[in-house]
């Protein structure tokens, strides 16, 4: 079966066998929605599909441009989303904070939301898609990424709910929100050598670093500005890189935010942050 010849292909040269049988399966139901039980109802590809596959594997194992990219799409809250040279893959932690803001948005009546640095647009869009009540603005420096994350919201057609506006974090928002979501850059720069290839040489780097020994830049940034563009009570949701937990939950309490609680993800990592106007 040419599925085992894929994994080979990978196992050849250097990657984990689990790493190897969740890409090729990804890939060949991302391209041609084919599944391991069409294969087994005897559905079988045809030569010119295996061909693109073989390229596709090919790319990935020589070069390590993740699989995503190569392919033009991800899985973020078990949907499909586009993602680029642009825009950051969206990450499994990613979702703890989607979930995390729905949870919140339960309390609210018409949750208003404001996503900063929505790089391919997968918060805002799922959570409206979540939550039929909620409407957001999604906000983002880069115009390659908006693009994306524009074509992300009309492929699941909730673009009457979602805005996109292109600003430097606050710099062209003007109004107020019940919450303010966030996925800031939180990479220190000085830290770069020590990660994936996939993630170093290919990922946005202005989705990445920071200038600063801590990644806490973008959190001291929007935290500072945040307060203005709350409604009464409102709520600021960060995800969080390693360590940040303790230095970003002070800086909350010195501008007088409300600490509300913070999450650990599934290694135990405290990933998300909550606090309140």
């Amino acid at each position: 079966m040419y599925r085992s010849a894929f994994i080979n292909l990978y196992l050849n040269n250097g990657f984990d066998v689990e790493e190897a049988k969740t890409e090729v399966d990804f890939a060949i139901d991302t391209l041609f929605n084919y599944k391991y039980t069409d294969y087994l109802v005897g559905k079988r590809l045809d030569n010119s599909q295996l061909e693109k596959l073989e390229k596709v594997f090919k790319e990935r194992v020589e070069t390590h441009r993740p699989l995503q990219q190569i392919v033009g799409q991800s899985y973020f809250y078990k949907r499909k989303f586009f993602v680029d040279e642009n825009t950051l893959i969206p990450r499994p932690e990613t979702e703890l904070l989607v979930y995390s803001a729905l949870e919140i948005a339960q309390k609210i009546e018409n949750p208003f939301v404001l996503d900063i640095g929505t790089g391919t647009g997968c918060i805002p869009v799922t959570l409206v898609l979540e939550n039929s009540n909620i409407t957001a603005d999604a906000v983002d420096i880069s115009e390659k990424a908006l693009e994306t994350a524009k074509k992300n919201a009309v492929f699941h057609n909730v673009s009457e709910k979602v805005n996109f506006i292109k600003s430097d974090l606050f710099e062209n928002v003007k109004k107020q929100y019940n919450m303010i979501v966030s996925n800031p850059p939180y990479i220190p720069v000085k830290d770069k050598e020590t990660l994936q290839i996939e993630v170093r040489d290919f990922d946005p780097a202005i989705a990445l670093f920071t200038k600063d020994e801590l990644g806490i830049e973008f959190y001291e940034k929007i935290i500072k500005q945040a307060m203005d563009y709350l409604l009464p009570d409102g709520y600021i949701l960060f995800e969080l890189g390693i360590n940040q937990a303790e230095p970003v939950g002070n800086m909350l309490v010195d501008n007088k935010y409300k600490p509300v609680e913070i999450i650990q993800d599934y290694n135990s990592i405290p990933r998300v942050i909550i606090a309140q106007k």
